[in-house]
């Protein structure tokens, strides 16, 4: 019995030492995106791009670059790293959620957003061994959609209920500011002035990226209603419609520094946080 224990002990503790530097490393990753997103945006709003961009437009942007193919392949890597620990927050409960409804759907959601990050990880690995060219813009999300569609007449509410879903967290995200203050950076340990920071950084950035998502929350619902596709807007597209709003090169100009804001307070996060590996 005791070496049993002794043996379940030692797989915690080999699981535990790959999980954390796995969750660091996506973390910078997820953060290099979105601030390469935000500075992008920032361009567009600042008449030097022609068009916001996405996660496939930061990937072909940092395949193009020199060296690109490493440094895409390096980002690849922590894409992959932070779907697994999205994984690992979901089934291992790292986030204390509990079995209850809600503690079930978060966890569940946890499990989605690692299902997207190794998406985007696949789409990076197709650019690395020239398999496929990727779409940029609103084009994949209309194609997945209007797949849905076609699968029978209710699928439309499909649609609804995401674009419902994409309100709600953006909800949860605004309470989140309010109720876990601090805490929204799960520092380990403490540095004072160097968390009261980070703490605004990351409150900026999760109201810039609530606000892209309520708009692409928005637009789903508008699809899913009318049955229109076109209608479904991504990252892109949201940044696009946002700069079409009475004073929209103000709001985006606002929302592109709130990303880049949101993309510092991941790294900081690669940094600061405390990874509970169960």
């Amino acid at each position: 019995m005791l070496t049993l224990q002794g043996d379940n002990q030692n797989v915690k503790e080999r699981v535990r030492s790959w999980i954390e530097p796995v969750a660091r490393i996506g973390y910078v990753a997820k953060g290099t995106v979105y601030l390469m997103i935000g500075v992008m945006a920032m361009l567009f709003a600042t008449g030097y791009r022609s068009e916001p961009a996405d996660f496939s437009t930061v990937l072909v942007k940092v395949f193009s670059e020199p060296f690109g193919r490493l440094l895409l392949a390096l980002l690849t890597i922590g894409l992959i790293g932070y779907g697994l620990w999205c994984f690992v927050q979901a089934a291992m409960d790292t986030e204390n959620k509990g079995t209850g409804l809600l503690g079930i759907l978060t966890r569940v959601l946890y499990a989605v957003i690692g299902f997207v990050y190794l998406a985007v990880a696949w789409d990076a690995v197709k650019l690395l061994t020239k398999t496929s060219n990727l779409p940029e813009g609103d084009q994949p999300e209309r194609e997945l959609t209007a797949r849905v569609f076609a699968i029978s007449s209710t699928t439309r509410w499909l649609a609804v209920a995401a674009g419902l879903g994409f309100m709600a967290f953006c909800v949860y995200e605004i309470r989140r500011l309010y109720v876990e203050g601090i805490e929204i950076l799960k520092p380990k340990g403490r540095k004072e002035f160097v968390d009261e920071v980070a703490m605004h950084i990351g409150q900026i950035g999760i109201v810039a990226r609530s606000v892209l998502f309520l708009i692409i929350g928005i637009f789903l619902v508008r699809a899913g209603i009318t049955v229109d596709p076109n209608k479904v807007r991504g990252i892109s597209g949201a940044l696009t419609e946002l700069d079409r709003q009475p004073y929209g090169n103000y709001l985006l100009l606002a929302t592109a520094l709130g990303l880049a804001a949101y993309g510092i307070y991941m790294l900081l996060l690669a940094w600061r946080r405390r990874i509970n590996a169960g």
